[in-house]
């Protein structure tokens, strides 16, 4: 391999991993230990964790952050937690400290923001997300909840629930119990069909339902000119009034917020079938 395509090669692998390298990505690109100390002497890589470079023109980021620890512990770590959801985008807030599962009598040096948890991960359990191994979305809904606590985990378990994210009994892991408590339950009622809403669209509900207001409907279809089908909150078919609750949990970031902002706003409705 000539240095160009080496260095062609190198650079693309650090565009696809956040401006990250590990140290055997390096070495299996052509380079040797002491052309890679020339590049950090020079300033052009940075050390980040253990065996992982970053190029020094990338900043530092919490997405690079969660990849840098999975460059660094390899194929034999798993994600877990807090920052598995955070990879997963089923939460803003990547944790300070990270937990990274590996099998019983595995031994790897300490690593700063890093939280070596020694268990096995069913591989029905895991799955590799952008080349990083992190546990499926149910394993990680129900152990960053219970990292997150009971009040902050029912919301996440709410966001994955409203995301589409399956929510499963875990039997045996600490803190289960709480969070099965705490687990966000559909809203049913005789007008409308059982479906997961948010918080909020549940104390809509019961303020509506509280106060005597009739003549609604949850989840009403409804074709937009120019955004096509979609469906209203609570809408007052008769009197042609629709109701919107809008909360960051149901929409994940804010080009989702401000895109249904939008369409809300359109002038013009008709009755779906």
């Amino acid at each position: 391999m000539s240095v160009e395509t080496r260095d062609r090669a190198v650079r693309a692998r650090f565009r696809d991993q956040d401006g990250l390298l590990s140290t055997a990505q390096a070495k299996e690109a052509g380079y040797t230990r002491a052309q890679i100390a020339a590049r950090v002497k020079k300033g052009e890589w940075v050390k980040d964790l253990h065996g992982v470079l970053r190029a020094a023109d990338h900043a530092a980021t919490p997405r690079s952050r969660v990849r840098a620890v999975a460059l660094s512990v390899g194929e034999v770590g798993t994600v877990v937690g807090c920052a598995a959801a955070f990879w997963w985008r089923l939460t803003d807030v990547c944790p300070a400290v990270m937990e990274v599962a590996v099998p019983h009598g595995t031994r790897l040096k300490p690593r700063s923001g890093v939280r070596f948890v020694h268990r096995a991960v069913p591989d029905d359990d895991r799955v590799v997300v952008d080349r990083v191994p992190v546990t499926k979305k149910p394993a990680t809904v129900l152990a960053a909840a219970v990292g997150l606590g009971l009040v902050l985990g029912a919301r996440l378990m709410d966001r994955a629930l409203q995301t589409g994210s399956t929510w499963r009994r875990c039997g045996g892991r600490t803190g289960s119990a709480p969070v099965r408590t705490e687990q966000p339950s559909p809203t049913s009622c005789s007008c409308w069909p059982v479906v997961v809403r948010s918080e909020a669209e549940r104390t809509a509900h019961r303020l509506l339902r509280g106060a005597g207001v009739g003549g609604w409907a949850a989840d009403h279809e409804i074709v937009l000119r120019g955004y096509g089908r979609a469906v209203l909150d609570i809408a007052f078919a008769d009197r042609r009034v629709l109701v919107e609750v809008d909360g960051w949990a149901f929409h994940r970031d804010l080009r989702a917020f401000l895109r249904d902002a939008r369409r809300q706003n359109a002038p013009c409705w008709t009755a779906g079938s």
